[in-house]
């Protein structure tokens, strides 16, 4: 069943203290159980132009599709549920749109974004995710980071060339090796995990994490666990405090009752 009246959520966007405008895109649809943030890039403001374009057209390919979907089923090709193949159908079709106006637009050449999209269904969460936006976990006072940056640092660590704290010194912690619109063809991560009743999901912006670190944003979430808007104010304020050098934006959910299908 939908998610609706057993979740709460909280979403909040800031364009921090270096930015002048703000390119990072958040929203939820409640009815749903949607949740969406994209983190643009490109010059003259197309970041923001990509990061909207993925937003909307991710609500509109979900919002589409929902009431036909096969809830529940399983696609025994791939092993993954419906509603994840879903969440992947609607960034691909962001993609296209994307990477179609950057190369029709001039002003738009070479924009692109990050997108991490969570569908809260039937007791689990469906994720797809490109960039380095990332989706956390809280549960039990424990934060746990659920997607993997798609960056040059992560790719570092993977591949051995560096240890994670080598790779912190001397590996730029921005580059990101994946994002909607700037290539032909992309990616999509697609990952299924469980919820349980009082956990916290966070999605956010690297404007959050690189301000702060995972026992701050664990902290928070659990001093305000029952408050979520002040919780994703906290996130911001603290992120804005040690220097806001990037857009700081954030979207909360907390599971407030089982949702069965």
């Amino acid at each position: 069943m939908p998610a609706q009246g057993r979740i709460a959520t909280a979403l909040l966007s800031d364009v921090g203290r270096v930015r002048s405008n703000n390119e990072d895109v958040v929203e939820v649809d409640p009815e749903l159980g949607l949740l969406i943030l994209a983190d643009g890039m490109g010059g003259h403001n197309a970041g923001e132009v990509a990061s909207a374009l993925a937003v909307a057209t991710t609500l509109d390919v979900v919002r589409e599709q929902w009431p036909n979907l096969q809830h529940g089923e399983i696609d025994p090709a791939s092993g993954l549920s419906r509603e994840v193949q879903l969440l992947q159908q609607a960034l691909l079709a962001a993609h296209a749109k994307i990477y179609r106006m950057s190369q029709t637009q001039p002003q738009c050449a070479g924009m692109g974004t990050t997108a991490v999209v969570c569908l809260l269904h039937d007791d689990r969460m469906a994720i797809a995710h490109v960039g380095d936006s990332r989706l956390y976990r809280w549960r039990g006072g424990q934060l746990q980071q659920i997607t993997r940056d798609h960056s040059l640092l992560e790719e570092m660590v993977a591949r051995g060339h560096y240890s994670r704290e080598a790779a912190n010194q001397r590996v730029r912690k921005n580059v990101v090796t994946r994002a909607l619109g700037v290539e032909a063809s992309v990616d999509v991560d697609l990952l299924e995990e469980t919820l349980q009743v009082g956990d916290i999901v966070l999605l956010c912006s690297d404007g959050l994490t690189d301000m702060l670190d995972d026992d701050a944003i664990s902290a928070t979430l659990a001093e305000l666990a029952a408050a979520l808007n002040q919780a994703a104010q906290a996130l911001v304020d603290q992120a804005n405090a040690r220097g806001g050098r990037d857009n700081v934006s954030v979207v909360l959910a907390r599971i407030d009752a089982p949702f069965p299908r």
